[in-house]
């Protein structure tokens, strides 16, 4: 694979860390859930305090998000990597000596945090280490940490339930984190990059340039019809199909098996072709392939649906990322990378907390089948304005990540040119 032979050592270690690290974030994230019915017993959570729980990792994500991109830039990817490990630790340990849902609550927050601090230096290390045609793949590739720790997390979760007790998933994943935060401090350096003098405001004043906020409502539609799905299956599906847990969690894997496989395609195509087009795609399939759950008349043919929508999604965010570091090579204000992915990681928390609420909304008004179809009309709406959008300012849309020297202007009032 060409990709393979491009890069060197440096780059495979800090590309096999970040792959690592977002795979425990996120196997951390899903290996609570199987614990969840525990914890709702034991503490006799009412439904308001289930959703503080849950809503409690996107919260911190989203609020502390801003801060740490701007610790990743000043203070370097390295320390700030390694202060998400800490925080990671520190949720987990607050898991298994939890004895009150205050302290559970506290648990998931610092999670969030943790991930905030991660996350965004995770993503600007790929930025600094890659650049040109190969930092679509690295991202793609990177993202399949993402999918792989949100697959395995819940089915090992519940396994070490059962082999052990309450504290044992979280005891593996605090032993996990260990061995990572140990391979960072002796494998890892800081990388080599360009100073620059930032000028303006922080995370949200990036929304200013067109094309940042293209990409954000990109994100933030993807990601909320991804999270919308989360509560919003498991109940349509049991009533219709009688599933179980595990055919469930099935559905659920397959959806992030496909995602996951998806993402380094995507990523290595944002070399080739623009990449706001292959967002639109994206749109366009997700869709499409949403319906098909609610046309699905077998657990066959709802797996395969599963399946598209899962990979529609890869499709569509997988090429944000290389697009939002290509967009700071040609930030001539001085923006770096740390505040662009920290403004991915901000969305992305804003999407997981709106697609659970919009889902339920939705439902409680209309069937399951009918507020699927209700979102795809939504979406293709989206694909029209910001279709529009694009075409109208074609100059600025006409990004290029094929060569290795960085795009050359991108100017305050959001007018930009990309040459190769």
């Amino acid at each position: 694979m060409s990709f393979m032979r491009q890069i060197s050592r440096a780059q495979w270690i800090g590309l096999v860390l970040v792959i690592g690290i977002l795979f425990i974030d996120m196997l951390l994230y899903s290996l609570f859930i199987p614990v969840v019915p525990y914890f709702t017993t034991e503490y006799a959570m009412s439904s308001t305090t289930l959703g503080i729980l849950f809503g409690s990792y996107a919260a911190a994500l989203f609020i502390t998000t801003p801060f740490f991109g701007r610790v990743a830039d000043k203070l370097g990817r390295r320390k700030t990597i390694l202060t998400g490990l800490v925080f990671m630790m520190i949720s987990t340990m607050l898991f298994v000596f939890s004895q009150t849902t205050a302290m559970l609550i506290t648990a998931r927050f610092l999670q969030g945090l943790a991930a905030a601090a991660s996350w965004t230096a995770a993503m600007a290390l790929l930025a600094d280490l890659f650049s040109g045609p190969v930092r679509g793949a690295a991202m793609g590739f990177a993202m399949t940490g993402i999918s792989s720790g949100s697959l395995l997390g819940a089915p090992i979760g519940g396994w070490l339930f059962e082999i052990g007790d309450h504290h044992t998933p979280f005891w593996f994943a605090a032993a996990l984190t260990a061995v990572i935060s140990i391979i960072v401090v002796f494998a890892l350096r800081e990388p080599v990059r360009e100073e620059r003098q930032a000028e303006g405001g922080g995370t949200f004043s990036l929304l200013r340039h067109r094309t940042i906020l293209f990409v954000a409502s990109i994100i933030l539609l993807a990601e909320t019809t991804l999270t919308m799905l989360e509560p919003l299956l498991p109940v349509y599906v049991t009533e219709q199909f009688q599933m179980s847990p595990l055919a469930l969690g099935m559905l659920f894997g397959v959806m992030t098996l496909s995602y996951g496989m998806i993402a380094p395609i995507a990523g290595t195509l944002t070399a080739k072709h623009n990449p706001f087009r292959l967002m639109l795609i994206g749109l366009v399939g997700l869709a499409l392939t949403l319906p098909l759950i609610a046309f699905a008349g077998n657990v066959t043919l709802l797996m395969m649906a599963g399946c598209l929508v899962g990979a529609a999604v890869g499709f569509t965010l997988s090429p944000t990322l290389p697009t939002l570091g290509a967009i700071v090579d040609g930030d001539s204000s001085g923006g770096d990378y740390g505040v662009a992915y920290a403004l991915f990681n901000m969305i992305h928390a804003a999407g997981m907390m709106l697609g659970p609420i919009a889902g339920g909304v939705l439902t409680d008004a209309l069937p399951v089948s009918s507020s699927l179809i209700v979102i795809s009309v939504i979406i293709v709406s989206a694909v029209f304005g910001l279709s529009l959008l694009k075409r109208r300012h074609k100059q600025t849309f006409s990004i290029s990540m094929s060569g290795v020297e960085p795009a050359q202007t991108m100017k305050a009032n959001g007018k930009s040119v990309y040459n190769n």
